[in-house]
């Protein structure tokens, strides 16, 4: 496990991209109810920084997956589901954000498949950091005692 302070950085890191991927979200709808690019580029911004942040906590978090003792299947499984979510999630975001920055800093018309699959990635994520919380709450993964 990663720590500053003995404060776990994956934890830290995760707040992040879990706020920044629903803002991402609001302001694509109202980009697309509106047309005003401001919300667009408001929108891609935040889908920058959840996507660098959300690789960061990736990487972090694989440091804390390693870190469960031997013996812990059940924990074990959990965190591989919880990773598993949040790792696609990242991936196809990043899909998303590479596609828009390969245009940038042309913003193309909102496209309801973009905003449906904004909305779909970030319930997942909800899922996933559900799972992740448990870890923390119920198992105590990534917490020193």
């Amino acid at each position: 496990m990663v720590t500053i302070f003995k404060h776990p950085v994956h934890m830290m890191l995760i707040h992040f991209p879990s706020a920044l991927l629903p803002m991402d979200v609001v302001c694509y709808v109202i980009y697309y109810f509106t047309g005003d690019t401001s919300f667009a580029f408001a929108s891609f911004y935040a889908l920058a920084g959840a996507v660098v942040t959300g690789w960061l906590s990736i990487i972090l978090g694989t440091f804390d997956l390693v870190s469960i003792p031997p013996g812990k299947g059940e924990v074990m499984k959990k965190a591989l589901l919880h990773g598993g979510i949040n790792i696609t999630i990242i991936i196809i975001y990043t899909v998303i954000f590479y596609s828009g920055y390969k245009r940038f800093p042309p913003i193309p018309a909102a496209s309801m498949t973009i905003l449906i699959t904004k909305t779909f990635l970030v319930t997942c994520m909800v899922v996933g950091n559900y799972i992740g919380g448990s870890l923390i709450l119920k198992h105590k993964i990534g917490i020193e005692e």
